[in-house]
């Protein structure tokens, strides 16, 4: 088999130039075509987020909802720590993609592919293989196998998409898709489970709409209710304005007990502004015949200007709903901007819904249905 070496990728136009070396041209070409965490991790705060992504990653899985302790909006912070599960998942299927083509080496294989490693990180070893399906269309996986193995049936996909490129490398339109229990499976000492699909596209200006669809799905259960639902996001450059939509099951602080409801948030962030979330919550302490929706803004520091949830009971008018005692903070006119002081409009409370919000800036693929690779 062909090697191409790192050194080669990285001088390709001026290697093709002076003694025509394609393979390293075709190695950059699917380097491009690989994902990266800006370009598939969900974002709230658009003002905070690096081109990196540094800024939207948990440090670790040990982020709950005990560890609140009332630093901010309950309705942002909650729908934050959904966020940041899913990022930090992200990155740990995104890294070791990253670290094998950065060693470069890779070993060229019938039919366009190329495969980097098997390289071993902490917990496992992973084999990165990636196919060129068209000029634009590539496709890929992810696999791993326990550390020490040298039989390549113990490997294991633990990630697998697909990528058709724009004008600029790791951005287009593609898919996503992680299996944290097949990973598990390999390195036993990973906490998360589930899986994870998910579809993205971008436009030329760098906008990109987010859509994701999650199964028994948590970095660590230890802390982490276990989430099956749809995520979906966007953020619109050059104003870094986002909106997003959340499920998650947590506590909402004006219920009777612990008990966690079913929480479904839509968020949005106007930088140099502020925020305004909506929800529609059920289950828990709420009857059965009855749900909650709120909704509440804040500035650009996060402050809480606006707070108020209702309890409505099923089949009736909206308008008929009652305040929560206790629940109300502020009023509408102290929202920063007249975008973030209308009505409550609490999403549809429908935990399947994929479909990006209504001014997304372009349509992402079909979410994949499982972790399912084309190569």
């Amino acid at each position: 088999m062909m090697r191409i070496g790192k050194s080669m990728m990285l001088g390709a136009a001026l290697v093709l130039g002076a003694c025509g070396k394609e393979s390293a041209v075709e190695d950059s070409e699917y380097v491009e075509a690989t994902p990266d965490l800006a370009g598939t991790a969900l974002e709230i705060n658009g003002e905070a987020a690096a081109e990196e992504g540094a800024a939207l990653i948990a440090e670790g899985f040990g982020v709950h909802q005990g560890e609140l302790n009332g630093q901010g909006p309950e309705f942002l912070e909650n729908a934050r720590l959904q966020v940041k599960a899913l990022n930090a998942t992200l990155k740990e299927a995104i890294a070791p993609i990253v670290e094998l083509v950065n060693a470069g080496g890779a070993e060229a294989q019938p039919g366009d592919v190329l495969v980097y490693g098997p390289t071993d990180r902490t917990h496992a070893t992973f084999k990165f293989t990636i196919k060129k399906v068209t000029q634009q269309r590539f496709v890929w996986k992810l696999e791993a196998r326990p550390l020490g193995s040298t039989d390549d049936a113990a490997y294991k996909v633990i990630s697998a998409g697909g990528l058709t490129k724009g004008v600029v490398a790791h951005r287009g339109r593609g898919t996503l898709g992680i299996n944290l229990d097949n990973l598990k499976a390999v390195a036993p000492t990973t906490t998360g489970q589930g899986k994870l699909m998910a579809s993205f596209a971008h436009t030329a200006g760098n906008d990109k709409t987010l859509s994701y669809r999650l199964a028994a799905f948590t970095p660590n259960p230890t802390n982490h209710e276990p989430v099956t639902g749809a995520f979906v996001g966007h953020r619109r450059n050059p104003s870094g304005a986002t909106r997003i939509r959340v499920f998650g099951k947590y506590n909402l602080k004006d219920t009777a007990t612990p008990e966690k409801e079913n929480v479904f948030a839509t968020l949005r962030w106007i930088p140099g502004t502020g925020g305004r979330a909506d929800i529609y919550a059920s289950g828990g302490d709420i009857a059965a015949d009855t749900f909650f929706i709120g909704s509440a803004c804040w500035d650009r520091q996060e402050l809480e200007k606006f707070r108020i949830l209702r309890q409505c009971t099923k089949g009736q008018p909206l308008s008929e709903c009652t305040v929560v005692e206790g629940s109300a903070v502020g009023t509408r006119e102290a929202c920063p901007a007249a975008d973030l002081r209308g009505e409550i409009s609490p999403p549809s409370g429908n935990p399947d819904d994929v479909t990006p919000m209504p001014d997304a800036p372009i349509e992402p693929e079909p979410v994949p249905g499982d972790v399912t690779p084309e190569l």
